[in-house]
Order: C-alpha cells, then sequence, then structure tokens
C-alpha cells in the first residue's frame, strides 16, 4: 500500500498514541513498576560498582554518581536504538495496511526510552543529592532540557538508519547486538579517560558518545556544561541526520515490500 500523507499534526498525535501506549504497557499491573523499571539499570552500576571499585580498586571520587550519571543515558541510547531497529519489521502491518510513514516508528520507540529517562530523572537526582552529596542546582531547569534535545538529535538519525537497513538486511539488529556492548566500554563508561594511555586519549575523545556522557556528568556532578562537548555532539547530530535523510529518500519507498 503507498504512503498515506498525513498532517503534522496527525503524526504528532500518532506519535503521542504510540509512545503513551508503551509507557502504559512497562507500567501497568505491576505493583512496583517504577521501581522495576529503575532497578535494571541501577542493579548494572551496582555490578560495576562491585567490580571496578571494590575488587580492582579504582580510584574515582563518587564512583557511583560517575555510574549512574552515565548508565541511565546511556540505557536510553542502546535500547532506544536496538528496539527502533526493528520497528519496520515488528510493526509491518503499520506500513502495509495503513500506509503509516516509516519515520515515525523509530521515533516512537527513541522517544519512548526518553520518556522512561524522563521519569527517572527524579532518583537519579535524588542518588546524585543524597548518596552522591552534590548540591541540587538551579542551572539543572536549563541544562537539562538541552542535553535532552541533543541527545534526541543524536539518537533519532541512528535508530532511523539502523532500521531502514535492518529492513532490508535482517543482520543489523544482531551486529548491534555486538556493537552495544564494545561501544560501552570503549566510550569509556565504567572508567574515566584519565586512566587510558595518554597516546590514545585522542581517538577516544573522537567518539561522540564520549562528549555525550561526559556532558551528561557534567551536569550532573558539576552543573556546567562544557560548550565543545555540546557542540560536537550537536555536530555529530547534523552529519548523522544528513545521512539518516539521504538513507530514507533512497530506502523508505520500498520498505512495505522488504518487510
Amino acid at each position: 500500500m503507498p504512503r498515506v500523507e498525513r498532517s503534522p499534526r496527525q503524526l504528532a498525535e500518532f506519535l503521542y498514541l504510540l509512545t503513551r501506549q508503551e509507557l502504559k504497557a512497562r507500567y501497568k499491573g505491576r505493583l512496583l513498576g517504577y521501581v522495576w523499571a529503575l532497578a535494571h539499570t541501577f542493579a548494572l552500576a551496582f555490578v560495576y560498582w562491585i567490580a571496578f571499585k571494590i575488587i580492582m580498586g579504582l580510584e574515582v571520587t563518587n564512583y557511583s554518581v560517575y555510574l549512574v550519571a552515565g548508565m541511565f543515558p546511556w540505557v536510553w541510547l542502546a535500547v532506544g536504538v536496538t528496539s527502533a531497529t526493528r520497528s519496520f519489521v515488528v510493526n509491518a502491518p503499520l506500513i502495509k495496511e495503513m500506509g503509516l510513514a516509516h519515520a515515525i516508528l523509530p521515533l516512537s520507540n527513541v522517544m519512548q526510552e526518553m520518556a522512561h529517562f524522563v521519569l527517572a530523572l527524579p532518583a537519579i537526582i535524588a542518588w546524585v543529592v543524597l548518596p552522591g552529596g552534590y548540591d541540587a542546582s538551579l542551572s539543572w531547569l536549563w541544562q537539562i532540557p538541552l542535553m535532552l534535545l541533543v541527545q534526541l538529535a543524536f539518537v533519532y538519525p541512528i535508530a532511523l538508519g539502523c532500521a531502514l537497513a535492518n529492513a532490508y538486511v535482517r543482520d543489523i539488529e544482531y551486529f548491534l547486538g555486538i556493537g552495544f556492548p564494545l561501544l560501552f566500554f570503549a566510550t569509556p563508561m565504567v572508567y574515566p579517560i584519565s586512566i587510558v594511555p595518554e597516546p590514545l586519549h585522542d581517538y577516544f575523545e573522537l567518539n561522540p558518545l564520549h562528549a555525550l556522557m561526559q556532558s551528561w556528568r557534567s551536569v550532573f556532578m558539576e552543573g556546567s556544561l562544557d560548550p565543545a562537548h555540546v557542540a560536537y555532539v550537536a555536530g555529530w547530530a547534523l552529519a548523522l541526520a544528513a545521512v539518516a535523510w539521504l538513507l530514507y529518500r533512497k530506502l523508505a519507498p520500498r520498505v512495505g515490500e522488504v518487510v
């Protein structure tokens, strides 16, 4: 079925409905739904805290806050892209029968994880302020919304490109299953870049994920943002958007046929 043209308002409403439906399914019917939604990420942070802080003796001030401040944005990125990669295949009837604009499906997945991250913010802030001992900052009122927009702009083109590629080559979702764990340790996520050998610093800093995660940590742990890091991620977001747009124009017309 050819794609049906819909107004921006109709697309926004459909995006809202998709996102709300997923969030209701995630939290509905669970007495401790909100707690369980946070538990996985906190548990991962706890495991890395045991492994690197207790067993390996890594010297990082407020290491638990360092982990939590990075882990939640990472989960938004990794889970958002991974779920979006399967969005065309999983929602094939919406594409074939409704002629739904393809780009809205991966955006819905990314927005769902963004909404989950926003809902997790009170727990993150509580961890930063209480066990972490950091003061709440008024600058969070503009820094956090800014970083939400920057990460959304960065993640969505990746998600759209992966979804398009996966519609044609189903191996993409399996490749991501290997790629994200490698990126996790190459970012770096559970150790500071200061322990990386000096000759390798430049290579690590070329990774835009490092700038993105460091920006989140700077917000929560310092109440500040490095303009260079934010500009670097924004530049990558623009470049990725251009690539995703070209892929969309070339591949989207036949997505309904190949899924």
